[in-house]
């Protein structure tokens, strides 16, 4: 969330920013509604401290056993005049909310304008197959390591079961991550699955993102990333700046519709359900860049470990969320599919996301709002499919990355199993 002394100085440069992303926001419309409310505000200040007086003065008045039916009479016109001016007040302040709610974040000025995402950083020694490699849902088919069609049976469109090898394997690789970013710094949490609704405001998938979430009866929404969750965790609490920044790792099942028709529905990649390692920063403004470009060394770290070509690309103003001031996504190449596939997302928010959720640390005598930074510590089943898609050998089985081996009992290939 931007503030609004920010977007009054400096509304030009705001609606410019929002055309650079392709969005809709009527700045105007909300620089209005905000004076409109601040204006309303006082004026219902004003009577709710008329009224209180006035009562007082009532009391006063009939314990001197004196005549108050003059200013009795003066506080009913008050109590119509706030009967009518309380209903406009809480209007205006859902108006308000709303178009403040819209306004995405500034944008970095190493994000690309225009149509082309910029790639910063590529490892990828391409393998070249001497057989027809298969698709990853042809592989755990194949080898009987993945059931669709039950998995569609018990829980519809793009439902999935693992099953034995490959069910160890997405497990090793999870607990691989977070073995992995321990060792970096990381603080393990292990959240909640689901948050309170309007917890998702707080990161910037509200507004926007109310069709791909799971919502129970009673108010809750399953994660999509352990984000929602972390963020959640800290809203409203005040950190001492010597104790920043704040690293945290942690392990969720995430859960998101996934609306619409994709061309990489078919398989593990796009499903409703799926497993992920997050990593949230709680940080300083004097500390967060430095965090961020940090973070991209220990990236690179992890895909060589796990043997993938991948690389690193700044995704371009009108394909990045809303509440990342940049971000950049890491893909790791599919061999099989031929194709480069998005594994995991890296956005700086600036003070966007603690803004909202009124996460805040004080220090050098300054209460000051944090600044946060979410990544993609690694998705189990993308990074199940590139090993699918690059390990591929001509007699069907598929060679596990080294540093797994440990985590599935030294078993150095995934071989054909027979199905229940």
């Amino acid at each position: 969330m931007l503030s609004m002394d920010y977007i009054i100085e400096n509304k030009e440069k705001v609606k410019q920013m929002i055309k650079d992303r392709e969005k809709e926001v009527d700045v105007d419309l909300l620089i209005q509604t905000y004076h409109s409310l601040n204006s309303i505000k006082k004026e219902v200040e004003g009577l709710r401290q008329k009224r209180n007086s006035s009562s007082n003065e009532v009391n006063k008045l009939k314990k001197e056993g004196k005549n108050a039916d003059n200013i009795i009479s003066q506080m009913k016109e008050v109590v119509l005049a706030l009967k009518e001016k309380e209903p406009q007040l809480e209007q205006l302040q859902k108006n308000f909310d709303m178009l403040k709610y819209q306004v995405p974040n500034t944008l970095d000025d190493r994000v690309p304008r225009g149509n082309e995402n910029k790639e910063e950083y590529i490892d990828a020694q391409i393998k070249e197959f001497s057989f027809e490699p298969k698709t990853n849902w042809d592989v755990l088919t194949d080898l009987g390591l993945a059931d669709f069609k039950r998995g569609i049976k018990a829980s519809g469109d793009r439902g999935w079961i693992l099953n034995g090898d490959g069910a160890r394997l997405v497990r090793a690789i999870t607990n691989y991550l977070l073995d992995f970013w321990r060792a970096k710094g990381y603080f393990e949490v292990h959240p909640p699955y689901f948050v309170n609704e309007e917890n998702l405001y707080i990161t910037g998938h509200y507004p926007g993102g109310e069709k791909e979430v799971y919502r129970t009866e009673d108010g809750k929404v399953f994660v999509g990333t352990a984000e929602i969750s972390i963020m959640s965790i800290y809203a409203n609490e005040t950190f001492n700046k010597k104790n920043l920044p704040l690293k945290i790792t942690a392990y969720t099942p995430c859960f998101r519709r996934e609306a619409g028709t994709n061309k990489d529905d078919k398989g593990l990649y796009r499903t409703h359900q799926f497993d992920k390692v997050e990593l949230i920063h709680i940080t300083t403004k004097e500390k967060v860049q430095e965090e961020y470009e940090g973070i991209f060394e220990n990236m690179k770290e992890l895909y060589k470990s796990l043997e993938l070509p991948f690389r690193i690309i700044t995704l371009r103003a009108n394909d990045m969320a809303g509440k990342a001031k940049i971000e950049r996504d890491m893909e790791v190449w599919l061999g099989a599919e031929k194709r480069w596939a998005e594994v995991g997302s890296i956005g700086d928010t600036g003070d966007f996301q603690c803004r909202r959720g009124n996460i805040r640390y004080e220090g050098d005598g300054k209460l000051e709002y944090a600044h946060s930074i979410y990544a993609t510590g690694g998705v189990a089943n993308r990074i199940l499919i590139s090993i699918l898609n690059n390990n591929q050998k001509e007699d069907g089985t598929i060679t596990i990355p080294k540093v797994l081996q440990p985590y599935v009992g030294g078993m150095k290939l995934l071989k054909k199993i027979d199905l229940i």
